[in-house]
């Protein structure tokens, strides 16, 4: 595959395949439900077949470690969905410790307020822009990364790409730790 095939091959927006707010359930739902809910809705994210995105043992660790509320009579409501869905997100980067401060740190002051599914429609707004965004720097690094180095063969290329995502991965991760020790400091 050559360096400019790159961005097309990728596909950020194939990627990114939102859990629209409109998609949430908006009664409350037994764990059997739930599990359903997520794997179809974040199916996309599994490299392969074998990979689990949720269980019922991770979400009774949520619980049990205080990432969650419990459910209500063995119901979850569209919050903790929300929340689960936030967990996903974080715990592809970060440790469960981390995951928890963070999360603890919102659901403390907005487990139950409405505003809740405010900010969750701001946070998937605010992803639909950096899509776009993420699009033409993929774009705009495949460019100089072949004008820049001219004499790198594709697989040269590729590995290139490859580490400077890497390198600005850590970069966020780095900065991600950074807030996530601020956020216990408040605490």
């Amino acid at each position: 595959m050559r360096l400019e095939e790159l961005p097309g091959f990728l596909n950020i927006n194939e990627l990114l395949n939102q859990i629209e707010s409109s998609k949430i359930p908006n009664i409350n739902l037994y764990m059997d439900q739930v599990l359903s809910f997520m794997n179809e809705n974040l199916e996309h994210y599994k490299r392969s077949t074998k990979d689990k995105i949720l269980t019922k043992s991770m979400i009774n660790n949520y619980v049990k470690n205080e990432l969650i509320p419990k459910p209500e009579n063995k119901k979850y409501y569209p919050q903790h969905i929300i929340y689960l869905i936030y967990i996903f997100y974080l715990k592809q980067i970060l440790s469960l410790e981390d995951v928890k401060d963070i999360i603890n740190q919102y659901e403390k002051n907005h487990f139950n307020d409405k505003n809740a599914g405010h900010l969750y429609e701001d946070f998937l707004s605010f992803e639909q822009k950096e899509v776009l965004k993420l699009e033409n720097e993929l774009e705009g690094l495949a460019k100089n990364i072949s004008e820049e180095c001219p004499d790198l063969d594709d697989d040269e290329s590729i590995f290139l790409f490859i580490m400077l995502l890497t390198s600005r991965a850590n970069t966020y991760k780095a900065i991600i730790e950074k807030l996530t020790d601020r956020l216990r400091e408040i605490r």
